[in-house]
C-alpha cells in the first residue's frame, strides 16, 4: 500500500470535506501489513479519524485530536463513538483500494436512525 497526500476521509456526520487533513504513517505493525492513520477536521463536528491496514477502514472515529482519545456523539439518545463503514460489510477476503472513496462511507444501517444530534 502505496502512501497518499490524499485521504478519501470525509466528515461521516455531513459527508463535507475535511479540512487539516494528515495521513500518517504507521509503518509494518502487524504482520508486515502497513498501517496508516488519516485524520481531518470538519469545521462543525470536529476532528475524525481512520486507520488504514492495507484495505479501506472498518470504522471511522471522532476523535479530540489526531492520535487523540475518542469522543461521544449522541444519535436519538444513544452513544456513539465510530461510524461503521460501508467496507465493514463487506467480504475481508474481498481485494479492494484502500483508497476507494466509496468503502469510506457510513453504513447508516448499522446506526440508530433518525437525526444525528453533535455532543463533544
Amino acid at each position: 500500500m502505496a502512501s497518499r497526500k490524499r485521504s478519501p476521509l470525509r466528515c461521516p456526520v455531513c459527508n463535507g470535506p475535511l479540512r487539516k487533513t494528515r495521513i500518517t504513517p504507521l509503518g509494518s505493525v502487524t504482520a508486515d501489513l502497513r498501517w496508516e492513520l488519516h485524520a481531518g477536521e470538519c469545521p462543525e463536528h470536529g476532528w475524525f479519524q481512520a486507520e488504514v491496514i492495507s484495505r479501506p477502514p472498518r470504522e471511522i472515529f471522532a476523535v479530540t485530536r489526531p492520535g487523540g482519545i475518542a469522543r461521544k456523539f449522541t444519535i436519538n439518545g444513544k452513544p456513539l463513538y465510530a461510524f461503521p463503514t460501508i467496507w465493514n460489510r463487506q467480504d475481508p477476503l474481498v481485494k479492494a483500494d484502500p483508497y476507494d472513496a466509496r468503502y469510506w462511507e457510513v453504513d447508516w444501517s448499522k446506526l440508530p436512525t433518525g437525526t444525528v444530534v453533535f455532543s463533544s
